[in-house]
């Protein structure tokens, strides 16, 4: 074998290690109209598998506690999303928690704003959230906080670390984990550089580092608008015309992957891979398996 052998070689079982790294505790989400989809595909997730379920606001709190307890009877973590701002007043939180714990078993939850212009209630934010729990009779386990590591559109990044910052210390104050589920990027050096940032404040604090599944780059570009990922929008925008007729196809994230396993094996830090299924439940999976697959081939000797 020749050393420019060799050194492919080598390259390529380096970028397998790391999406396989990457991969390793992977979490997905799910919105609350791909049940029935996730019922008929959960036997290709492993074990156990945290399950980020996307509600909506038409959705009833009964059908939210139902599909809570499907995804926990298959055998996975359910973690629903609550916004803030849709809570109706602070005395209903309380029993919103208690009728996801006690009914569906729930024990970790994602805390978000939401995206009422203006709250139902009087809880704009889920700082205001968090802070009405109050104590831990609910025996929520670990509750997820947003991450942005291009920002946030209306928020200064500023604010954003004060809260953050608040947020963590109320949750550990009440024993519960405080967990970074980042809004998406497409872009591995703005993630590396949110987590390195993240790190030196808390060494131990885990970050399921969004990603978007595969999906067309119209898909993409409009979720990016949504979600004012600015920095990942222009990028995508800026494209010549022959890539982004190759990219309608299908845009994997296997470059931020790839970039989270391998700070994830050189810093030995606790981040994984949220994937988002903005091109679908099965084809963000088939993406998964495809990278599987990939990684189980040895190099030819």
């Amino acid at each position: 074998m020749t050393s420019s052998n060799n050194a492919k070689d080598g390259a390529t079982s380096t970028t397998q290690n790391a999406l396989a790294t990457s991969l390793a505790g992977f979490s997905i989400e799910m919105g609350s109209h791909e049940s029935e989809s996730f019922g008929k595909l959960a036997h290709r997730l492993p074990e156990g598998t945290d399950v980020f379920l996307n509600l909506f606001p038409k959705d009833e709190l009964e059908r939210q506690i139902e599909i809570c307890r499907q995804i926990r009877n298959l055998g996975f973590t359910p973690i629903p999303h609550l916004a803030a701002r849709r809570a109706r007043s602070t005395d209903d939180i309380p029993r919103i928690l208690g009728r996801f714990t006690t009914d569906a078993g729930v024990r970790d939850f994602l805390i978000i704003a939401g995206d009422l212009e203006q709250p139902a209630g009087d809880t704009k934010d889920s700082l205001e959230f968090i802070r009405t729990i109050g104590s831990n009779d609910f025996g929520i386990r670990r509750i997820g906080i947003s991450g942005y590591p291009e920002g946030h559109p209306l928020i200064s990044d500023e604010d954003l670390s004060t809260s953050q910052q608040e947020k963590i210390a109320i949750l550990q104050e009440l024993e519960i984990e405080p967990v970074i589920v980042t809004q998406f990027s497409f872009e591995p050096d703005a993630i590396i550089r949110y987590c390195r940032e993240l790190h030196s404040r808390y060494p131990d604090i885990q970050i399921k580092n969004g990603l978007p599944g595969p999906a067309k780059l119209t898909t993409l570009i409009r979720f990016a608008q949504r979600c004012g990922v600015k920095s990942s929008m222009k990028k995508l925008k800026s494209l010549p015309v022959s890539s982004s007729l190759r990219l309608m196809q299908r845009v994997p994230p296997t470059r931020q992957a790839e970039a989270i396993g391998n700070y994830r094996l050189t810093q030995n830090k606790n981040v994984t891979v949220h994937l988002f299924t903005f091109g679908g439940l099965e084809v963000s999976l088939n993406w998964v398996d495809s990278e599987i697959a990939a990684r189980s081939v040895e190099p030819d000797e």
